[in-house]
């Protein structure tokens, strides 16, 4: 199985994931990793909202989401969650995505109303508006928060980096707060758990919530004795306020299902996460990289020195140079000028032609000037004007440079970037090119799903055709809002249900007035298929028929359908399966009329017992199915002949009806659609023709 691993994933390591999800193929994306391979594990640095990160979503087949939210670290900084959600479910919609874990805090639970409450309510809210409206299966998990002592924004993190860096911390807690933290390692076994008892087959759309409680006893107080351990300078104060409310925890699902609890207090454990960070972030130079550093050409500390230096070496070539008439030809002051603004741009030029002019000025000084002849004397400004001139445009020119070769850079990393985006998801399509050709052939729209199709509807039993029809139509059509109908008599005025879907079964009518669907009859007649283009309150989004002696006689209708099931391609699907169902059913009745002899007792509408027997059995087995309702009616003979019996009750059963002999030599009675509501409507119309009946279990 594909899953993407997306949001808050900075916690994650490659064993924490190999330990949640153990033959998965696992994509991971955020904005803040690296990307990389590593086994079965794929990192992505993609924010969610971009553009790459959708054409990511759609190139992988991906059955399962796994969304981690920034609520899950303590204090975070990051906006835009619920938009990032809804892009990541907007996705998971288009592709069909079934399964969808999003992973919260558990301070959702708190007993609070305020700004953080009504955004987890809404994120909340939209899980269960994509569970009930897309079919996706939702697990809420609601965790303490994280902790880690290698992601830089977790909270321990960014409070270890404060210490290295000898800044004032503050607990955002009381000192006796208990620290409710839960480590990803915790989390990825029950992860591991979850999925293994996820059973595909049985789970339904909805919403789940499950809470993961940490267990946690280790206060704040003992956090900081910790940290002063580390850092014995450390200034750690406590924020003066402690919550006061509540956390308001269900059922123990994690437990009490899935039997998992924490196996550590990750707090107390502190100092474990203080050294995972020494050993990641912090590293002593040696005397090498100090030089290095130090010295490292354009650094801010070679600038100081070539300026200074520079400076120096200027006035001690016009002192020794003053009576050489080969080295007054060369501006010395003026070249200082251009170098320092060529190499280091327009603000260390213009201190290059500051010092310059003060070089120049000691150099008229000495010369007998003083400032007010300089002052008044226009002439005497030329030479400023022109070293800071010549600052202005070496420096101009030294930064347009650097603008062009950083822009230049960028776009090269982008298109470096976008080219190993393209070249991963390439390879990644080419690996799994002839896997995708091999499920091709089992997919739901390939041979093989077509042959099950054939197979499953192939009997000569119509009862059996409608049992196995509703399972094979909500697979193919991704629907499980389904219901068919059956018209015995081209001049019937009522249509009764046969079968239908266990989500809508409840609430439809058990027979429907034909004469209110006239107008569809007569689309489905001519076109096939009828589609509610009106939104006909009460009628479902589709309907087609099945013909048989010229007339329709089965009508298949599709109630609810999603917003991309409105197309020529699910439409061609329902007239495909309607077509396949109607080559079946037809051969059925031909086949039952056939064989009526063996069928029904001689003379009469009432079947042999085997026959009978067999009706019974395909109708317990679509209630057990939740396709339909029904009920099993003994009727005392009392010395009545099977022809009296047949023709009292030639007006008194429905079409789809059978009615058998036993083997006791009395009559029984399959009433389809009749539940516990209307059984006693039936029995009392037997009873008023002074018929003795009653409703019984078993066949006998």
């Amino acid at each position: 199985m594909d899953v993407l691993v997306a949001g808050n994933t900075g916690y994650w390591t490659v064993e924490a994931l190999n330990r949640a999800f153990p033959e998965d193929n696992i994509v991971v994306c955020d904005a803040d990793h690296e990307e990389d391979k590593e086994g079965r594990i794929k990192w992505f640095c993609q924010p969610i909202m971009s553009e790459r990160f959708q054409r990511l979503f759609m190139t992988y087949g991906f059955e399962r989401v796994v969304y981690f939210s920034r609520y899950l670290t303590k204090k975070h900084k990051d906006a835009g969650e619920l938009d990032e959600l809804r892009r990541v479910l907007t996705m998971s919609h288009r592709t069909q995505i079934r399964q969808f874990v999003y992973v919260t805090s558990d301070e959702s639970l708190l007993d609070v109303d305020n700004s953080a409450s009504i955004i987890y309510k809404s994120a909340e809210d939209i899980c269960s508006y994509y569970a009930s409206n897309y079919s996706i299966e939702f697990k809420i998990i609601n965790s303490a928060n994280l902790i880690s002592g290698t992601y830089k924004d977790d909270y321990w993190c960014r409070i270890f980096s404060q210490l290295e860096r000898k800044e004032k911390v503050i607990l955002d807690a009381a000192e006796d707060e208990v620290a409710d933290f839960i480590d990803i390692d915790d989390l990825a076994v029950f992860l591991q758990r979850l999925f293994d008892s996820w059973d595909i087959e049985t789970s339904k759309p909805g919403v789940e919530n499950i809470y993961l409680k940490s267990g946690a006893r280790t206060t704040y107080g003992r956090a900081r004795d910790i940290l002063l351990d580390y850092y014995p300078d450390g200034d750690i104060s406590y924020k003066n306020a402690k919550i006061t409310n509540k956390k308001i925890y269900g059922k123990d699902i994690a437990r009490e299902e899935y039997g998992w609890f924490t196996k550590i207090d990750a707090v107390k454990e502190l100092d474990s996460y203080i050294e995972a960070y020494k050993l990641k972030y912090i590293h002593k130079p040696t005397l090498k990289d100090y030089f290095s550093k130090r010295f490292k050409l354009n650094s801010k500390f070679m600038m100081v020195i070539e300026l200074i230096g520079g400076a120096g070496l200027v006035e001690l070539y016009n002192n020794f140079s003053a009576a050489s008439v080969q080295f007054r030809m060369i501006d010395v002051r003026l070249l200082f000028v251009v170098l320092m603004s060529s190499v280091y741009g327009t603000t260390i030029g213009g201190l290059a032609g500051i010092m310059s002019i003060a070089s120049l000025l000691w150099a008229y000084y000495k010369q007998g000037s003083n400032g007010l002849l300089i002052f008044y004397d226009p002439g005497n400004w030329i030479p400023f004007i022109l070293l800071m001139v010549a600052a202005a445009v070496c420096g101009y020119v030294k930064q347009r440079k650097d603008e062009e070769i950083a822009f230049a850079r960028e776009e090269n990393k982008n298109v470096k970037a976008e080219n190993d985006f393209i070249s991963q998801l390439y390879k990644e399509a080419m690996e799994y090119k002839d896997h995708y050709k091999q499920d091709l052939i089992g997919s739901r729209d390939g041979f093989a799903r077509i042959f099950d199709v054939v197979q499953k509807l192939s009997t000569t039993v119509p009862e059996e055709i409608f049992a196995e029809s509703i399972p094979v139509m909500e697979d193919v059509l991704n629907n499980k809002t389904i219901a068919i109908y059956t018209i015995n008599d081209p001049s019937a005025r009522f249509a009764r249900l046969s079968v239908a879907s266990e989500a809508i079964s409840p609430s439809l009518k058990k027979s429907i007035n034909l004469d209110e669907y006239r107008d569809v009859l007569k689309i489905v007649e001519q076109n096939g298929i009828w589609f509610n283009s009106d939104i006909h309150e009460g009628f479902p989004t589709y309907v087609t028929g099945i013909r048989a002696d010229g007339s329709i006689s089965v009508l298949i209708m599709i109630y609810h359908v999603e917003f991309l099931q409105v197309n020529t391609y699910y439409t061609n699907l329902i007239k495909i399966l309607s077509g396949l169902m109607e080559n079946f059913i037809i051969k059925a009745w031909e086949y039952q009329r056939a064989v009526a002899a063996e069928t029904f007792i001689e003379g009469t509408n009432i079947t042999k017992t085997e026959y009978f027997r067999q009706q019974f059995e395909i109708q317990k087995e679509m209630a057990g199915n939740k396709l339909t309702t029904f009920r099993l009616l003994r009727i005392m003979r009392e010395g009545r002949s099977l022809s009296e019996i047949d023709e009292m009750f030639r007006s008194k059963t429905r079409n789809n009806d059978v009615v058998g002999l036993g083997n006791d030599e009395n009559i029984y009675l399959l009433a389809a659609q009749v539940d516990e509501k209307s059984q006693d409507i039936v029995l009392n119309r037997f009873r008023s023709m002074g018929l003795t009946c009653d409703i019984v279990e078993n066949f006998g």
